[in-house]
């Protein structure tokens, strides 16, 4: 009968014993895992309890029962620190893995293992040991010292808030991770409820500590855990840490606030974004205004230099109880600068369509005026009758400003009014719109400006043009004035302009004829000067090719609607003959000739009724050809291009002219095709 308890005892204590032996090498083969490693402390501590336990039953003498029992507890100290730091990794609480605090943890167990090794010498563990043989074991009645009775609390208070800890994460991660925490809470609360028994003194055998028996119970449950649930893979750390990670490391800001609105926490992004406005402590409204209210519509929010907009949601716990606020920060500078862009946009385009509108009004009306007053007075009627402008008017004063009036809350914008290199005034408007003038609007009445130039020009060229009479002009024209008087102030050359072809941005085309010096001399003379753009010798003729920039006298007078007359260069003085309309154009023209060349004198100046070109017949020949195909025409037998051999290429003249060899080759053909349509028609016809 003694030997047959003696081997059950046994046996339930080496089950126990290896069941938990091999959770610890299952726990060690996974200790990369959360909580794996306090979980092989915890199985490690519970097989020496088993263990030495065994080992004290089965020993009868007092020396070597209390060798045993010194083993023992090298379990009985260290299970319930094992076991709550198993259950702070398990569940997440990081705070209880802090160094600090597992030291502090710590002192209780050690003290207690370092007293039970010595207790011979103070008996603050057990102060006597009395070995009774019952049923074929030995069990030590003892009688605890105050240490004992302090280490019993600690290991209560250890193990019921392990299992808080548990069951707060049962609660909080429902079922999803119920389970395998159940079977945890089984696994620990059995040796718990047992130890509390058994030190009640409710067991089989008095004195016998029935505690390590059922951690073969636990070892089963634990291995459920393990292998059904996958305890490591899934522990309730994972949300708790994953939640905390996310505000950690979420772009957007955070700050949370108590019932009272007060912060108590806030990731480092709310860092970066308010400084140290978010320390813990301080109210939400001391750097939030206003402080948006959860369930209601965002608050935007200008922060530093960012636009933020700021949502707030209640924390709420497992009883819908508030016990919270949290404050979202979503960064959206960019865009609300982009909306903010767009919105720009389309405003700038219904004004730039109100704009086109009122141009195309004001191009209605240049082109229906035919004087230069009623160019001026369209164009400023037209401005005032809008909405945008509460005055215009064409002035003569050439400049360009932009003046506001903070007391009358008025701009008022002024634009040059010019033709190439002529300027005929200046268009002012005046506007109470907000902001003024926006730049597109600006460009656009700059444009405005210069199709006026065009319009004043074309006025003046018409004028010219019909007149019954026309006023001609002579000018002497310096050498500072002019490059082809330089270029004769030292030498015997004489400059006679042939031919002019007016190219774009007020440049001209122009054929002279060198007579006194050789053509090449001339060239690099007047290559070298600033408003020579380029000059060419014709192969194999005294002329020369120039390109003259908007500045030259020549340029000058085409620019004002002038037809040149003659144009002789010689001993450094240009003696330019030009027709143009009388009145205005006389003045201004001579002006924009002082002003840009400076070095010019009106010699000569007389009213007469207009040059006639000679007529081969009544019928003109050129009568068909458009402008641009007299002057390619004019420009290619200029430059020789009728010679045989040719002096100059269909790309030389096209080059000359400023304009692609194709369009060169269309005007000439076309021009070819008119003129030899005229001489077969008159050769069949006479």
């Amino acid at each position: 009968m003694g030997f047959a308890t003696t081997l059950v005892h046994v046996t339930l204590l080496s089950t126990s014993a290896v069941l938990t032996a091999w959770l610890a090498v299952v726990g060690w083969r996974r200790r990369d895992r959360p909580a794996a490693k306090p979980f092989v402390g915890l199985m490690v501590v519970a097989t020496i309890w088993s263990l030495a336990y065994a080992g004290g039953l089965l020993t009868p003498t007092r020396g070597g029962r209390v060798l045993w029992e010194q083993l023992q507890w090298i379990g009985i100290a260290f299970v319930p620190l094992f076991l709550v730091l198993f259950f702070a990794e398990y569940t997440g609480f990081e705070t209880l893995r802090r160094p600090l605090t597992m030291s502090v943890l710590s002192v209780v167990p050690t003290l207690t293992l370092c007293l039970v090794w010595t207790n011979s010498w103070h008996h603050l563990i057990w102060t006597d040991t009395v070995l009774v043989r019952a049923n074929g074991v030995v069990i030590a009645h003892q009688e605890f010292g105050p240490w004992y009775w302090v280490n019993l609390l600690y290991t209560y208070l250890l193990t019921g808030g392990g299992l808080f800890l548990l069951l707060h994460a049962v609660r909080e991660s429902r079922s999803l991770l119920a389970p395998p925490q159940s079977l945890l809470a089984v696994g620990i609360g059995l040796p718990f409820v047992v130890n509390l028994a058994s030190v009640l003194g409710y067991q089989p055998i008095d004195g016998l500590d029935m505690t390590p028996y059922v951690f073969g119970l636990t070892g089963l449950a634990f291995s459920r855990a393990i292998f059904g649930y996958d305890l490591f893979d899934r522990p309730p750390s994972v949300l708790k840490l994953g939640r905390l990670s996310a505000l950690e490391h979420v772009g957007d800001a955070i700050v949370v606030t108590d019932t009272g609105d007060s912060v108590v926490y806030h990731n480092p992004a709310a860092t970066e974004v308010l400084g140290n406005r978010t320390s813990t402590g301080r109210d939400i409204d001391d750097f939030l205004h206003p402080v948006p209210v959860p369930g209601d519509e965002p608050v935007v929010s200008h922060i530093a230099d960012r636009i933020f907009e700021i949502q707030s949601a209640t924390i709420a716990d497992s009883g819908g109880h508030a016990v919270g606020t949290m404050y979202r920060f979503h960064d959206v500078t960019d865009r609300e600068e982009r909306l903010a862009e767009l919105e720009r946009r389309q405003t700038e385009l219904i004004e730039l369509d109100e704009i086109n509108r009122i141009l195309r009004n004001v191009g209605q009306v240049l082109v229906s005026s035919r004087t230069t007053a009623a160019v001026e007075a369209g164009v400023a009627n037209q401005l005032r009758t809008t909405s945008r402008y509460t005055d215009a008017t064409v002035v003569d004063e050439a400049v360009r400003e932009t003046q506001y009036d903070a007391d009358e809350e008025t701009a008022q914008l002024t634009v040059p009014v010019r033709f190439g290199t002529t300027v005929y005034g200046s268009l002012r408007v005046r506007t109470d719109r907000r902001g003024g003038f926006p730049e597109p609007e600006v460009e656009l009445l700059e444009e405005l400006a210069e199709t006026v130039g065009m319009a004043l020009n074309a006025v003046e060229t018409r004028q010219t043009l019909v007149s019954d009479t026309v006023v001609e002009l002579g000018y002497d024209i310096g050498p500072a004035g002019s490059p082809l008087a330089a270029v004769t102030q030292d030498g015997d050359a004489e400059l006679a302009v042939t031919s002019t072809v007016p190219l774009d941005a007020s440049a001209v085309l122009a054929y002279v004829d060198v007579i006194g010096s050789e053509p090449e001399t001339v060239v690099s003379d007047l290559d070298a000067r600033p408003t020579v753009e380029a000059a060419s010798r014709v192969p194999n003729r005294s002329t020369i090719e120039l390109h003259l920039d908007g500045t030259t006298p020549l340029a000058i007078a085409i620019a004002h609607g002038a037809n040149v007359v003659d144009s002789v260069a010689s001993d450094g003085s240009e003696r330019l003959v030009v027709e143009t309309a009388s009145g205005s154009s006389v003045r201004t023209l001579t002006d924009a000739l002082h002003q840009t060349a400076g070095d010019v004198k009106l010699a000569s100046k007389q009213q007469r009724a207009p040059v006639e070109p000679a007529q081969p017949e009544p019928s003109t020949v050129d009568a068909g050809l458009t402008p641009r195909q007299r002057e390619s025409v004019d420009a290619a037998y200029d430059a020789g291009y009728f010679e045989w051999p040719r002096d100059s290429t269909a790309e030389d003249v096209a080059a000359a002219m400023d304009i692609a060899p194709s369009t060169f080759h269309s005007h000439l053909r076309k021009a070819q095709g008119k003129l030899m349509t005229w001489y077969v028609e008159r050769r069949d016809g006479s």
